[in-house]
């Protein structure tokens, strides 16, 4: 497999190399060594093991990575941005509290059933973790587009990507969109009370973040 992506770029010049050393002691000291009296211009790491080298990614210049890698933080940002709007129309349409005003019936089969009440509150975990699982792929997509060598790097980038996400739009909008967003009226009202205020309804949300852990 190696051997066919290097004949596809036979013609091309890499700005990398890869140094096998007969002895650990040998590899230890070259790791270890200055390799250039300009700090920076060469860089030395342990190689990643052959199976986990993206061989197309290996002729992509340090200057092409460098601007591939802004290209795709840009992305991210605006995917992260823009991902802000369903998770907050899904906060608004399907949260629990919004089922049960939008119907009569379901507001009795709510009080009725305790079940059917765990039922509702699911909805709004459901479609979250469902919007969320585009996510991951197109992630990967994005960090090998970036020119990453190793695909253990691939990962590492769209899981911590992944993390921010998670972190941004789904904690911290839909506590804002669930709770915060009941008690800014009251806040800018009296300010001294906000702490009083969020203590008292961020535990609101409890039950939402109890069931997207559990179906993540």
């Amino acid at each position: 497999r190696s051997e066919g992506h290097i004949e596809d770029h036979i013609n091309e010049v890499t700005d990398k190399a890869f140094v096998v050393m007969r002895t650990f002691t040998a590899a230890t000291i070259a790791i270890q060594s200055m390799h250039s009296s300009k700090p920076g211009a060469m860089q030395v790491s342990t190689a990643p093991e052959p199976r986990d080298i993206l061989w197309e990614n290996v002729y992509v210049s340090k200057g092409a990575m460098r601007t591939r890698s802004i290209l795709g933080e840009f992305l991210v940002i605006l995917i992260i941005v823009f991902y802000v709007v369903p998770v907050i129309l899904l906060s608004f349409l399907v949260s629990e509290s919004a089922l049960v005003s939008s119907s009569a019936r379901l507001a009795q089969l709510d009080k009725a059933s305790a079940l059917f009440s765990s039922a509702i509150a699911m909805v709004q975990p459901l479609c979250v973790v469902a919007i969320q699982q585009m996510l991951p792929p197109l992630f990967m997509s994005i960090s090998k587009l970036e020119g990453l060598v190793a695909f253990s790097d691939v990962q590492m980038r769209a899981f911590s990507r992944y993390f921010l996400f998670q972190v941004l739009n789904v904690f911290l909008v839909t506590t804002i969109a669930g709770s915060i967003f009941d008690t800014i009226a009251t806040i800018v009202e009296h300010p001294e009370s906000a702490f009083e205020m969020l203590g008292n309804s961020l535990p609101r949300m409890s039950s939402f973040f109890i069931t997207f852990v559990t179906i993540k």
